[in-house]
């Protein structure tokens, strides 16, 4: 069970394409707010996410940039489950902690599959939350990737491509795969076309839609989507600025730090304080760099 307050997620990984360390800790550490690094490197647990996280370990899943995203686990402390499919290459003894040189989190289970891609897209069906990051080259996926990808959305999992930073994966990347067929219409005896909905909710029977009501239903999704676009079109890519305005606003009425007489001389140390919103005060930055968009102000230490 996650933690009070956390929001728990599993993600799995997959893919045989290259990723760099900045990407992969850039990209997932704002995706999972997690801190600022200490001075060994290690970053400050997410305050809002508690992960449960899928890697794979096989000769033809797990490549530069599996292990890379297995590094990254490492200096986040998360532990790690293991899908094994009973081969190595040389990225697997880190992920699989059979030598003694491993440093790391520990494997919370090893699983022992045939077909690593198949069991990736059950585990996380199962799982809470689920997400399937990717690793892609140039922007293709290798075949037993691009499967499970497909697998994962008919499944309804989110895919996210990780190597391009974290870029939706939708069908249309996917070209050799065909995307799960709609469900026909009927036609009623006079002409009219009709909707039949079944199963769709669980424990519902079947519900049949004439055209007028099919009409009706179709203008309140219009109607739906297009206040959902003018709210992510015209509200949702100001709130961010309106945000840190309000930020910037009550960082002016804080307490200002004492500063020297006109006759002193100017302090030899100074510190870098970031503004804290919740509690309306200015704050010692402390180690790693200040989270994005914070207001920040040197001071004498």
């Amino acid at each position: 069970m996650p933690a009070k307050n956390l929001r728990a997620v599993t993600l799995g990984i997959l893919g045989t394409g290259p990723l760099t360390h900045n990407l992969v800790c850039d990209a997932l550490n704002d995706q999972f707010s997690f801190g600022p690094a200490d001075d060994e490197g290690f970053f400050a647990p997410s305050e809002k996410y508690e992960l449960r996280i899928f890697i794979p370990a096989g000769a033809s899943h797990t490549g530069e940039g599996t292990h890379v995203f297995w590094g990254w686990t490492t200096l986040c402390e998360l532990n790690y489950s293991v899908l094994h499919d009973g081969t190595r290459n040389e990225f697997t003894a880190h992920i699989l902690a059979d030598t003694d040189e491993t440093e790391g989190p520990d494997i919370t289970d090893c699983y022992e599959v045939e077909d690593i891609g198949f069991y990736m897209v059950e585990f996380l069906a199962k799982s809470e939350n689920p997400m399937l990051l990717l690793i892609s080259t140039d922007g293709a996926f290798d075949t037993a990737t691009a499967d499970a990808a497909a697998s994962a959305l008919r499944a309804g999992i989110p895919c996210y491509d990780l190597a391009r930073a974290l870029l939706e994966i939708t069908w249309r990347h996917l070209p050799d795969h065909e995307p799960p067929a709609e469900e026909a219409l009927d036609v009623e005896d006079d002409g009219q076309v009709c909707i039949r909905i079944g199963d769709i909710i669980s424990g519902r029977d079947p519900v049949t839609l004439s055209g007028s009501e099919a009409e009706a239903m179709e203008r309140v999704l219009t109607g739906g989507e297009a206040f959902l676009k003018s709210l992510r079109t015209e509200v949702l890519p100001h709130m961010d600025k309106l945000e840190q305005s309000f930020v910037f606003g009550r960082s002016l009425l804080a307490p200002k730090p004492e500063l020297p007489e006109d006759d002193e001389e100017p302090p030899k140390k100074m510190r870098l304080e970031i503004f804290n919103p919740s509690s309306g005060a200015w704050e010692p930055a402390g180690r790693g760099r200040p989270p994005k968009n914070a207001q920040t102000r040197r001071v004498p230490a």
